[in-house]
């Protein structure tokens, strides 16, 4: 795991990381509660050997040598005398205690360092006062002890070297010490933990997971959004999701430069990932552009597209596909100029048989020809239809739901579109979340942009000077433009507004721009002439035009 790695771990574990490191803390502090309280103080004890002296009142050094010898001999078994019973039953006397030899002396240690003449005594109490009394104790009732056992004659003798009271008192347990052990266990578990959740958890949450994974692009990040929600398909009151969906589409134009895909496909690898609302969305954000888009409902098993744009019975794409009527007179309107609907309402008992019919490939190529085909396909696991319908589209487009999908669930799903011959343009991570604690989490910088600019840019369409279609030198600041609806009524007008049809960025009013056909551009080249914005094309002129759109191929 390199460190790039474990700084994401810690980023989108942190919350489990924080509470398991929160819980090893608590669980010291209980631990330290439960446990008594004891107290270590330490007193030091001398052993020392008396020299003779001569008749002149001097030492002999070699009666000092000797002497020393025979301390260092003796320290090492008077250790066992200042940790034993009667030891303890003496200081027990002294301090009248109310314990037991045995227990006292279990909280009595002693300790002789390698050649040294001195004994550490530690001892411990219920409180710094009596663990000190208690090591000095020790130690005076142990050099009674010892010239005891020499006899008084001895020249050994264990003497005070330093009390008690000039020692530091050690508290046991040290709450320094839990703690950090607490902290740093269950900081290490909450690391284990979040690293077998990352582990076994595939669940597709950021851009990056898709990426670090798969080789087809990731076309858009939609939020999580009632912008891009079925029952307000033709909302724009969202920026957010208005400029995702904007995103998708441009995203879906570089992805096609070679050839321009005219058959979408929008699909899903579950139900609920919100293919249907993104096909919705689509399909309006590519009519405002300018394009003539048909939105087709393909799911034969749970038909949705005619309830997004509230669409009634009973002609639709299966009267089609069984040749009562016409592709034509099935075709539905919709209040977005450009947009049209060929829905569906009944479900069929043999949805693939018909989706795969050479009736529906010759539909789709009929209706393609004049106009750009989104096809509102079923998902692909449950279902064979999209795979069905796979090798139909030009571009196809595989929608998936934030914290929900899975990779193994999107990989299954994409090998069923390739091996049904389908090319996979890209794939839509839907449902986003765009909060800042969801981006400090995951490290998504993608709405960043729209959550500083959005307040102004918004303001910004509404002023007349930043050619919002209140503005008095026509829509979007371009003042030779007509409007495409100089007779709509004022109430007319007043509706349009609140279905969004004239109030988004990319209006019906502003998305047709004047088309100069090749012919006109060269009559202006030859005349040394550039058309400017003033230029009106006559009768005759957009006559041609029509002409040169219905026969591209026509010189």
């Amino acid at each position: 795991m390199t460190l790039r790695d474990f700084l994401k771990l810690t980023r989108r574990r942190l919350g489990t990381i924080l509470v398991c490191t929160l819980l090893g803390a608590v669980a010291a502090a209980g631990l330290l509660l439960v446990t008594p309280t004891t107290y270590s103080a330490q007193a030091t004890a001398y052993v020392r050997v008396a020299m003779p002296q001569t008749s002149d009142g001097s030492n002999d050094s070699g009666s000092y040598a000797a002497a020393a010898q025979l301390a260092s001999q003796k320290v090492k078994a008077f250790v066992s005398v200042f940790t034993s019973q009667s030891v303890a039953e003496s200081v027990i006397k002294e301090l009248n205690l109310d314990t037991t030899p045995a227990e006292l002396a279990d909280r009595v240690s002693a300790s002789n360092a390698a050649n040294s003449l001195t004994i550490v005594v530690t001892a411990t109490g219920d409180s710094p006062e009596q663990a000190r009394k208690i090591a000095d104790a020790v130690v005076t009732q142990s050099a009674a002890q010892v010239k005891s056992l020499e006899g008084a004659n001895s020249p050994v003798q264990v003497v005070m070297m330093a009390p008690a009271g000039l020692s530091e008192i050690t508290t046991t347990p040290s709450p320094i010490k839990y703690l950090s052990i607490g902290v740093l266990a269950g900081l290490l578990i909450g690391y284990a933990i979040a690293f077998a959740r990352q582990h076994f958890d595939t669940r597709i949450r950021t851009a990056d997971d898709i990426t670090d994974r798969f080789n087809d692009p990731v076309l858009a990040v939609l939020p999580q959004s009632k912008g891009i929600a079925r029952t307000d398909a033709d909302s724009n009151g969202d920026f957010q999701s208005a400029e995702s969906m904007r995103k998708l589409r441009t995203n879906l134009r570089y992805a096609n430069v070679d050839h321009q895909a005219k058959v979408i496909l929008v699909t899903s690898p579950l139900q609920g990932d919100g293919k249907s609302s993104v096909a919705a969305s689509l399909a309006k954000v590519m009519a405002v552009a300018g394009d003539d888009v048909i939105l087709v409902d393909t799911d034969l098993r749970r038909p949705s597209v005619a309830d997004t744009f509230a669409l009634h019975g009973p002609l639709g794409l299966l009267q089609v596909l069984v040749g009562s009527t016409k592709p034509e007179s099935a075709l539905r309107p919709t209040k977005i100029d450009g947009l049209s609907v060929l829905p569906t309402f009944d479900t069929p008992p043999n949805p693939s048989e018909l989706l795969g019919s050479s009736r529906m490939a010759e539909l789709i190529q009929e209706l393609s020809s004049n106009h750009t085909v989104i096809l509102d396909a079923p998902p692909v696991l449950p279902v064979t239809d999209a795979v069905v319908l796979s090798h139909l589209a030009d571009s196809i487009v595989v929608v998936i739901s934030c914290g929900r999908t899975r990779k193994e669930q999107l990989k299954q799903a994409v090998d069923s579109i390739e091996r049904g011959d389908g090319k996979v343009s890209g794939i839509v991570l839907n449902r986003a979340s765009s909060t800042k604690l969801s981006r400090l989490r995951y490290g998504d910088a993608e709405y960043g942009y729209e959550y500083s600019y959005s307040h102004e840019y918004a303001a910004d369409h509404s002023r007349p000077d930043a050619g919002g279609a209140s503005g008095s030198s026509g829509p979007a600041g371009h003042p030779h433009r007509k409007s495409h609806h100089p007779a709509a009524s004022p109430d007319e007008r007043s509706d349009r507004n609140a279905a969004g049809q004239y109030t988004s960025e990319e209006s019906s009013e502003t998305r047709r721009i004047a088309v100069v056909t090749l012919a006109e551009s060269e009559q202006w080249a030859h005349a040394g002439v550039e058309p400017g914005p003033d230029h009106q094309p006559t009768h005759e002129q957009m006559g041609r035009r029509r002409l040169w759109r219905d026969n591209p191929e026509r010189p």
